[in-house]
């Protein structure tokens, strides 16, 4: 193809048709950039091509990340509203609308459990760090960025309800109730299956001490305020995660990926 182009040239020049091999000359240069922007453009369209498929595949795993959060998230939003009964219970038992019961104990017990979130988000790094994420449609950029968003909040409270639990409501119910840590006297099915083989003596609670207990009335308080809090914020993210997951499919499936 060289050595066409280049008889050419020489033929015109040969017949002194300079004019005429100005023109020719341009066009060839005309065609050679054509030519390079073109191959530019194919290179420019088999990186976008690269980019695009890699985010799908960070995609399809942070869905699968997801996911996992829906299972654990799920877990947790059922463990705290159990919790959240239990405490409302006590909650009635403090405030004389119901009496003191053999469960009593049992509802003071699921006020110690403390809730973690772990969530792996190393796929929603990637897509930022590798600047993949910026391809992605704003409305999909912005479900995944406020569903990660929602998760440190999750996890901030989160810790404000562990923390209080361990300085706040465990020195109190040590100090005060742990006389009822043995077979019998508490109902709660781990302190059942704990305490399984226990010979000690029941302690029957003391229902004048527990009522009067001012300071676990307020912190049995904090504690319905807490998980009622933790339980919007579980609950909050599951329905997060569920947009995520349809954003993501939608996507997928509308970019053949």
């Amino acid at each position: 193809m060289i050595k066409f182009f280049r008889k050419i040239r020489q033929r015109l020049l040969t017949e002194n048709k300079f004019s005429k091999y100005l023109i020719y000359a341009l066009g060839e240069i005309i065609l050679v950039v054509i030519g390079i922007i073109i191959a530019l453009q194919i290179n420019n369209w088999n990186e976008q091509l690269k980019t695009r498929k890699s985010a799908a595949a960070q995609l399809r795993q942070l869905y699968q990340y997801v996911s996992n959060d829906l299972t654990l998230l799920n877990t947790l939003n059922t463990n705290v509203t159990s919790n959240l009964t239990s405490c409302q219970k006590l909650s009635e038992q403090f405030q004389l609308v119901k009496p003191f019961d053999s469960l009593s104990t049992s509802y003071l017990i699921d006020n110690l459990f403390e809730w973690n979130f772990y969530g792996n988000t190393s796929a929603y790094e990637k897509l930022n760090q590798s600047g993949e994420f910026s391809i992605l449609p704003k409305n999909l950029q912005s479900d995944i960025t406020y569903y990660y968003n929602l998760l440190k909040r999750v996890k901030e409270r989160e810790e404000i309800s562990n923390t209080f639990i361990k300085n706040e409501y465990e020195p109190h119910y040590f100090d005060n109730f742990s006389i009822y840590q043995r077979k019998g006297s508490n109902l709660h099915p781990i302190m059942g299956q704990y305490y399984k083989n226990d010979k000690r003596k029941p302690v029957m609670l003391n229902i004048d001490k527990i009522a009067n207990d001012n300071k676990m009335s307020v912190l049995i308080f904090a504690r319905y305020y807490q998980l009622k809090n933790q339980q919007e914020s579980y609950q909050e993210a599951i329905k997060k995660a569920k947009e995520v997951q349809l954003s993501i499919n939608e996507y997928l499936k509308a970019n053949n990926d």
